[in-house]
């Protein structure tokens, strides 16, 4: 596990264990991966598939507004929820039970979490793969650390790390604590930095040679395009007399979703308090129309900004120029507009709203005829985007069935003209190949895509029987019951009837329950295959006479 924490009150402090410094409590895909570390760390990784269904690979858009969807899986580190893409690289199991015997994911800005793809005795990488959350030009570099772990029983020689790469101008290495020879069972470390030179996705590796050969890491970053700014001026309560004005390059800007409204804001770069802020509120999920519309405090459009703190409710106009949602997490991805608001005071506040708002909002077409020419390819090729103003382009390997990846899914190839060299990859799996035309402002095409190899079998425990009846006696229930319509890809080998104080085993329906209580009780069946307990039933309520 190579993370920075997440914890609130360690954020971004650096982490990394392995070996018997990681213990794995669940590595199933029911129950998902639950793992802690050792010692005095408070290091955790709990990933939970979503409800009645396996944990598989692929890219998922985890949604804070959603955080327990059925659809997406349930991601925590230290304790704290994880939102936003998370990319499952790599996972096989046995078809027998379910049990994970490889694995390997990566969350953007966060780090690496994987068990089972290092051979015993080697030099580990703490992390292969390194994807930096999305950041502004100007901005100060962003930072992960990268650790060498020798696992070894003898010493090896080292080199220095260097970037190498398309967008290697982007990416830099600091701080290294690593030598010449690292001892047995020793560690070193070194940081990766991102800083982009350009917008739109930046690709590179950095090389590192270990005992005479020389591993790598992916590194992938984007940076925002356009404008991004906020002003905010007036005689108001709210700006008493200046102008407020802060932009991507020297504040903090972000963007979220609550309360059924979009918050868009700019903080201090040291995180010391907020500077300004605009809250959108409208149409839930929805874009702002064009052209200029009436905002009220509780109508259909309201908009509050807020300086150093101190807002209040409005009301005006707004002239929306640009307004463009993001198809995959939903959010505001191009807006440009202004607009004047009315406090209880009568002084109108006047402020403007830029979040990637450029000239050329149009992405350029898809690269096509994506093809491998093998069931087990080393290269992939494509026809070239038709757009006159694709200047580059990024190509990704994305386990599974490559649904809703982006251009920073998965790990990036090293791109040659109109072809890229596909790595070794391990058999039984199901890959895809996503290839992406960027434009000189930074818009990115869609995906074109291949898919190769197959997708292996997976199994869980089955899903949730249907009670059809019940019947009471003295201290008892007899409870019949419907299978369930998943078995989990495994027979069902029992059912266990509870009313939660009780139970009894069976392998069919009906099953009877003895010595109860009399009054009102509950019962559920379970049912059980070699992946172990399913979901349980509905309850009954029953009366025991």
């Amino acid at each position: 596990m190579q993370i920075l924490s997440p914890w609130y009150q360690t954020k971004g402090e650096p982490e990394f264990a392995d070996g018997d410094s990681v213990v794995l409590t669940d590595a199933d895909t029911t129950r998902g991966i639950n793992a802690r570390t050792t010692g005095t760390g408070r290091g955790s990784f709990t990933l939970s598939p979503p409800e009645g269904k396996p944990l598989t690979t692929g890219v998922y858009w985890l949604d804070g507004n959603h955080p327990h969807s059925e659809k997406q899986p349930t991601l925590e580190i230290d304790g704290t929820y994880i939102y936003g893409e998370f990319s499952i690289l790599d996972l096989a199991s046995d078809p027998t039970n379910g049990q994970i015997t490889r694995f390997d994911a990566v969350v953007p800005g966060v780090g690496e979490f994987r068990f089972g793809e290092d051979a015993a005795g080697s030099v580990i990488l703490g992390a292969r793969n390194v994807v930096f959350t999305k950041t502004f030009i100007g901005l100060p570099k962003t930072t992960q650390v990268e650790t060498v772990h020798n696992t070894g029983a003898a010493p090896v020689t080292m080199g220095k790390p260097a970037v190498t790469g398309v967008n290697a101008r982007s990416f830099s290495v600091s701080n290294s604590t690593c030598g010449a020879t690292l001892a047995a069972d020793a560690t070193c470390t070194f940081n990766i930095n991102f800083r982009p030179r350009t917008a739109g996705p930046a690709t590179a590796v950095v090389n590192v040679p270990v005992g005479g050969a020389t591993q790598t890491v992916a590194l992938t970053g984007s940076a925002f395009l356009g404008k991004t700014m906020i002003t905010s001026s007036g005689k108001d309560m709210v700006n008493k007399g200046k102008t407020t004005k802060a932009t991507s390059g020297s504040t903090a800007m972000s963007i979220s979703y609550a309360a059924l409204d979009w918050w868009f804001k700019a903080d201090d770069l040291d995180g010391s308090g907020g500077i300004v802020s605009v809250r959108l509120g409208g149409p839930y999920g929805k874009a702002f129309p064009l052209g200029t519309t009436k905002t009220t405090v509780s109508g259909k459009y309201s908009i509050v900004t807020t300086v150093d703190g101190y807002g209040c409710d409005t009301k005006g106009t707004m002239t929306v120029k640009q307004f463009k949602l993001d198809p995959v997490s939903g959010l505001p991805d191009t807006v440009d507009m202004s607009f004047t608001q009315y406090c209880v005071d009568k002084i109108a506040q006047h402020g403007t709203l830029q979040w990637q708002a450029r000239s050329d909002v149009t992405a350029p077409a898809s690269p096509t005829g994506i093809r491998v020419g093998s069931a087990t390819p080393t290269k992939v090729k494509w026809t070239s985007s038709t757009s006159k103003d694709a200047t580059s382009v990024v190509a990704r390997l994305v386990q599974g069935d490559g649904a809703g990846s982006t251009v920073q899914s998965g790990v990036p190839l090293v791109v040659t003209g109109a072809s890229a060299a596909v790595p070794r990859l391990p058999t039984g799996q199901r890959y895809t190949i996503a290839v992406f035309a960027v434009d000189a402002t930074g818009n990115v095409s869609k995906a074109g895509t291949t898919s190769f190899g197959t997708a292996p079998m997976t199994v869980m425990a089955p899903g949730r029987p249907t009670i059809t009846g019940t019947t009471t006696g003295p201290g008892s229930v007899t409870v019949s019951f419907d299978a369930p319509a998943d078995d989990g890809g495994l027979p069902i080998t029992s059912y266990i009837l509870s009313d939660y104080r009780d139970s009894v085993t069976g392998t069919s329906s009906p099953l009877t329950l003895t010595g109860l209580s009399a009054g009102s009780n509950m019962v559920s069946v379970t049912p059980v295959n070699a992946a172990g307990k399913g979901m349980p039933s509905y309850s009954r309520q029953v009366t025991i006479g």
